[in-house]
Parts: structure tokens; sequence; C-alpha cells
């Protein structure tokens, strides 16, 4: 093991021997699901702990502990997170997440875990290993547990929508959401969102006369998680292509060949390629658009203000004369260029209730040409869901006066803060002994499973915590060593101390 001397050791343990060591991309947890199923009873045997696993028909686990002896009437607490994980690297070579462990390492500093080029996957495997120590630690005494923990978090919410509470046996009437990214910081509420899908269905054709091929891509930037993200003025791949050759639609003919970027609905795009034409006696002056709009995205991006850093020290732009091929028709590339170039991206508004938190936003996520279809996926999010369904009304007009197909994915709701839940007093006089400071409490703009899971489950009081990770969805994710056994000594008092609450 990389993490045995890491403390709390059984935290790491589980961590490293079954989240890191097992492939769980999005929709891709048989093999995680299988390895909980099997570890997680041999690992209670060991330790003389008797745990329950429950399944239900979308693959979501729920894992149970009774009370101990004279607790077992005590109110049940359930812990939440999810199984999967966002799968990103920036290796040349690129990684195969279905067969391969994920390469963990201990930071030369000794203060951060991280990967080796790729995705960590401590969203939300970290915040899970806790959780089940918790459950699996035999010295603690405590009233019933529960641990749920869900499939397909990722690309939508998909295990959470498709809980049926009371024939999985869910019994418990408080959640700790383990799948907040700040030590210090109690998470009580979070946006909604949904995507669209804009998809042509067109005709591809050869180049008629004389034409110049390029391709044309945008890479190295940072990315990251299109919700706590996106106001962080990190760029768009995607957008940068289209701002690129919304450039040269101005001047002249432009046959678009194909247009790949993004690959998540939730991570802000990092790379996007694009392959196009113009006619030959235009290409010296395509190239001097290129050139302009290189230096200007360069400038922004790339340079910095004394006393700051660049927003994208990375960035790449670069360019090639390319081969011949098969093209979209010049109005249809001038309508799929223009209207991506138009739809907007990033925060559209912020909160009039809440300083500084993004009330809408949007993620331009991911382009993808197939044959003679081209899609654009848009994540937007918003913690208003009226403001949600406009702005997504704003999309469907885009594309009708483009010429696409609008395909409106499910909304999933937000989760409503409620300041004044005495769960939420218990959780913050604890968490502050805990850090020894006064705790944040604040509402995200990112989607947790908890308004989905509070939802379904009428009075339940909820709270979000997490040690301190960086940069989730992007090979750059770490998550700090530290974090762990504060937060860990906290839960531990949490489940210890509820027996006595007041709530």
């Amino acid at each position: 093991m990389v993490l045995e001397r890491l403390e709390p050791r059984l935290v790491w343990e589980i961590f490293e021997k079954v989240f890191i060591a097992t492939p769980r991309e999005s929709k891709k947890e048989e093999q995680i699901r299988a390895k909980l199923k099997t570890w997680i009873p041999e690992r209670a045997k060991s330790l003389g702990i008797d745990l329950k696993i429950a399944e239900d028909t979308a693959g979501n686990l729920l894992i149970r502990r009774n009370g101990s002896k004279g607790m077992e009437s005590i109110p049940s607490l359930l812990f939440q997170g999810h199984m999967d994980m966002v799968c990103e690297t920036n290796r040349a070579a690129g990684f195969d997440f279905s067969k391969n462990p994920i390469p963990v390492r201990i930071q030369d500093n000794g203060e951060w875990v991280d990967a080796d080029g790729t995705t960590l996957g401590a969203d939300n495997g970290i915040g899970v290993a806790l959780a089940l120590a918790l459950l699996l630690d035999p010295k603690i005494k405590t009233g019933p547990l529960e641990l749920l923990i869900t499939v397909d978090e990722e690309t939508g919410l998909v295990g959470a929508f498709a809980i049926e509470p009371d024939s999985m046996g869910i019994t418990s009437k408080f959640l700790i959401n383990v799948d907040s990214e700040k030590l210090g910081v109690i998470t009580i509420g979070s946006a909604g969102g949904g995507d669209t899908i804009l998809t042509k269905n067109l005709q591809t054709k050869k180049v008629t006369g004389n034409a110049t091929f390029f391709d044309l891509e945008v890479t190295g930037l940072f990315g990251g998680h299109s919700g706590v993200d996106i106001d962080k003025h990190r760029a768009n791949a995607n957008k940068l292509v289209a701002r690129m050759l919304s450039g040269l639609v101005k001047e002249m003919n432009v046959h678009l060949c194909e247009w790949n970027g993004g690959s998540k609905h939730n991570a802000i795009t990092r790379e996007s390629r694009v392959k196009f034409a113009v006619e030959s006696d235009m290409a010296i002056r395509a190239e001097e658009l290129l050139k302009q709009a290189q230096s200007e995205i360069l400038s922004y991006y790339k340079e910095a203000a004394k006393g700051s850093s660049p927003l994208e020290p990375d960035i790449s732009i670069n360019w090639s004369i390319s081969d011949p091929r098969p093209a979209f028709s010049l109005d249809e590339s001038k309508k799929i260029i223009t209207s991506v170039n138009i739809i907007p991206n990033g925060p559209l508004c912020f909160s009039a209730n809440v300083e500084g938190l993004v009330e809408t936003s949007n993620n331009v996520a991911i382009i993808k040409t197939s044959g003679s279809t081209i899609e654009v996926l848009l994540s937007t999010r918003s913690s208003v869901n009226t403001e949600l369904e406009f702005f997504r009304t704003q999309l469907t007009n885009i594309a009708d006066f483009s010429g696409w197909e609008a395909i409106l994915k499910p909304m999933y709701p937000g989760w409503n803060p409620e300041p004044n839940s005495p769960f939420l007093k218990f959780i913050q006089k604890h968490y502050e002994v805990a850090t020894e400071h006064e705790v944040k409490i604040e509402a995200i703009h990112a989607g947790l499973e908890c308004g989905i899971i509070g939802a379904k489950i009428p009075g339940l009081q909820m709270v979000s915590i997490g040690p301190t990770a960086e940069n989730a969805h992007t090979p750059d994710e770490r998550v700090k060593i530290s974090d762990i056994p504060i937060l860990y000594e906290f839960l531990k008092s949490i489940v210890q101390d509820l027996p006595k609450a007041k709530l």
C-alpha cells in the first residue's frame, strides 16, 4: 500500500484497497459494487462487527449497523455518498480506467494525496471511506447507523433518482452527506440542474473547388468542476474554438468537417479539436485571423498582472494544414459555429440572497461529431428552479433559430437551505470543537444528492461535510491528508453523542 502509514489507518485502507484499487467510472460501477459487497462483510467479520447490506435494482447499496446494546431504539443516522468517479487523464498515452487501479501517490510535500496524471477519485471515495470506517469501528458505542452508497452520481444523479427509501429499508431522519470538499464548512443547500442536448443529423459531402483544410486544437486548460469552479475565470476549450472559428466566418466561407471537445457534462472542457476547410485563396488570411485570435486569447489567459497568477498558465492553441475530408454544408457550418459561439457559458447571475453564490450558470460541456451527426451537450445549474427552466427555454430558442433538435433532459431539484435546523446546530457545535474554529455554513453551486433524497424522505434533516479536496474532475485532483483524522474524530463524536441530543 502507498497510504498505509496515514491515519486513521482504516479510512486510508478502505480508500486505497477498495476505491483506488477498483475501477468505478460512472455507468461502469459493476466492479466497485461487487468489491463492496464482498470486502465489507469480510472486513466486518474480522472486526467483530455485524453489518447488513441491501441492494436495489439500480445498484445502490445500503449498509446498516444496528445500535449498540441498550441503544437500539435511538433514532438512526444515515451517511450518504456515491461510488462512481469522473475519469480524466492528461497522460500522453491515455489511461485505461476500466482495468487499472488509480496511480495514487503522496505528494513530495507530504501534505496531499493525488494521482499521477489522472483524477484521484477522492470525489467521493474518501468521503465514503470515512463513513464506512465509522460503521466498521468496533470501539464506538452508537445508535443505529446507515450508509447509502449510490451509483452514477456524476452523470446526472441517476442512482439518487432511482432510490425508493421504503423498499430499501431506510429508517433514518437525519442525514450526513460526505460529498463536500472543504474542511470547516457545513453545506446546507445546493443547486438544481438539467442537461440540454442539441443535435443535428446532416449530410457530409466532399468539398468542391480548391480548398485548404486545417486542424485546430485548444489544450492544456485547468478544467474543473462545472459547478463549484464555474466562477473561477477558467477557460472552456469549446468556447475558445467557437471564438476562433467565428472570426473566420465573418470574412470567409468555412466548411466544418468535425468538432470534438469535452467528455463529461459536469467538467469544464479542457481540450477541444476541430477540422475545417476554407477556400485556398483565403488560407493566408485565415491563418492571420487565427494568429490574431490566438494572441488575444493568450494575452488574457496566459499573461498575469503584477502580483497575480495567470488564469490558464498551460493553455496551448495550435493548428496545422490537414488532409481533405468530407464536410458539412457552408450554411450548416455557419449555423453550428455561430450558435455555439453565442450560447452563454459560465456564471449567468449571482444570488440576491447569498453573497458570492452563483445562482445560475451554463457549461458548454461536450461537442461530439459522429459521422454526419453533431451534438452539443449543455449543462445548466440554478438554485432557483424557475430560473433554470427559463434559461433552458432560451437554449431551445437558440436551437430553433439555428436548426438544432433540442432534447431537454429531466431536471434534478435543488436543496433548499434550513439554517434553523436543530440537527444543523448539533453538527455545528461538534464541528467547531473538532476544528477549534468557527465553521462556515454555506450553500453551493453544485448538484448534491441531498435535494433528491430529501424530497423522497419528508422531514429529513440534512447537512453535507467533507475534507479539503481540490481540482475535482481534473488530473490535478488532490485531498489534504491532515483533514482526515480531524474529520474522523468529529464524525465519531457525532455518532456517539447523537443519542444524547435533543432533536
